[in-house]
């Protein structure tokens, strides 16, 4: 080998050397500056510097649409309130909504393609038991936050096992309780029966219903199930018919809520009909041929018809707000839950408020948890040491409008 080419192979490896080294010392010195100028390693999923990402699994199809469409709804009025005002520490609020349909499996699939697209900060507003049972253990074990589930089982509210859960409104238990104890005081009820969507929804209510007739030494003299996602349900009013019952408690839906309350009052029966407040009574007005029919139903957010609220006065305005621009929500209205929805909104919005400016999962789950009120106008969420729940307020309503109002614990 001549002397000229091995000259020029040890040049070539000098030079590849030399430019490795540079490269590397200018790795360094980007890194020292990224870290000089305060920017975080890796963000948080669904954060970025100008806006942050919640996700929801609701349904938006199916018998249980109009339910998601309203918490959603409600959601986005505030978000949409807060980000005309520059949004929270200079950040826009954004929702990410994935259609369940109602259904366990649906719900399940978002649940992991959340996690797998790593795009939210939190999943907030999922609508239903069913679903949430499904969704619970795959939020837990990613350690995401699971804000806002609108439903009161109580799988949720076991702060030990479920410490990713933030839930604001009072659960089934304090709804069946206070319906129970109001039906036996006030209106001489001994006779009850129930008809419930025999799935998980249907059987936690049915349990509470079953220990509230417990405590005062009263039997279930009717009991009848139905299948979710369906309407067949006028065979269960039938069985309701031959117990002479005094009151006949409702584990169901909206949709399936309608056609008992029809086909009872069509047949003659003078029977209490008792919900919970996932039924939109506001909706019942509407759906139901006799409005003097007997329906008494709780519920955990103030009434929408006293204006002596501020919650209620602002939520008005700020679903207005957000009807005007977006077109595909000109048909949300005004009802509870809606109302339910802004709630949320808003106390996603005062938790984020009083963190720092680096978001954390973790960091927002200890301020969202945290025993400090978050007062939304005048309405106030505050959580007890140790626990995940962050209201007790209940009340009745009944369908031709009066009500009795009390709070649980009184």
């Amino acid at each position: 080998m001549s002397r000229a080419p091995l000259k020029a192979i040890v040049n070539a490896k000098r030079t590849s050397s030399l430019r490795r080294g540079c490269l590397a010392a200018l790795a360094v010195v980007l890194a020292v500056g990224a870290a000089w100028c305060g920017e975080p390693a890796a963000a948080e999923p669904g954060v970025t510097e100008d806006a942050v990402t919640f996700g929801q699994s609701a349904p938006l199809s199916g018998p249980g649409e109009r339910s998601g469409r309203q918490y959603r709804a409600g959601i986005l009025a505030a978000f949409h309130e807060k980000n005309a005002e520059g949004g929270v520490h200079g950040r826009q609020l954004k929702l990410v909504t994935r259609d369940d349909g109602y259904e366990p499996n649906p719900a399940a699939a978002n649940a992991r393609q959340f996690i797998a697209e790593n795009e939210v900060f939190a999943v907030v507003g999922s609508v239903g038991t069913p679903t949430a049972k499904r969704m619970l253990p795959i939020f837990r074990s990613a350690k995401i936050p699971f804000v806002g589930p609108f439903t009161g089982a109580d799988f949720l509210r076991d702060a030990e096992r479920s410490p990713n859960v933030v839930n604001l409104h009072a659960g089934y238990q304090e709804e069946v309780e206070l319906s129970v104890n109001h039906l036996y005081d006030h209106e001489g009820a001994r006779r009850f029966g129930i008809i419930y969507q025999d799935d998980a929804l249907g059987r936690s209510i049915l349990k509470h219903f079953e220990d509230a007739l417990t405590a005062l030494s009263l039997p279930i003299l009717a009991k009848s199930s139905y299948s979710r996602n369906t309407h067949a349900v006028h065979g269960a009013a039938f069985v309701m018919a031959k117990a002479d019952l005094d009151v006949v408690m409702l584990g169901a839906t909206s949709g399936v809520v309608t056609e008992i309350v029809n086909t009872a009052t069509s047949l003659g029966h003078g029977y209490i009909i008792a919900v919970l407040s996932f039924i939109s009574m506001e909706r019942l007005r509407v759906l139901v041929d006799d409005h003097d029919a007997l329906v008494i139903a709780t519920k955990v957010t103030p009434s929408l018809e006293d204006d002596n609220v501020a919650l209620v006065r602002r939520f008005r305005a700020a679903l207005a707000a957000y009807r005007e621009v977006d077109p595909g929500a000109k048909e949300r209205e005004a009802d509870s839950l809606s109302l339910k929805g802004y709630i949320l909104g808003r106390f996603i919005i005062g938790v984020l408020e009083r963190m720092p400016d680096e978001l954390t999962r973790e960091a927002f789950l200890e301020a969202a948890l945290a025993p400090t009120p978050v007062h939304i106008d005048d309405w106030v969420v505050e959580f007890h040491e140790g626990t995940n729940v962050g209201s007790d307020y209940v009340r009745l309503e009944h369908l031709g409008g009066s009500e009795r109002t009390r709070e649980t614990g009184e």
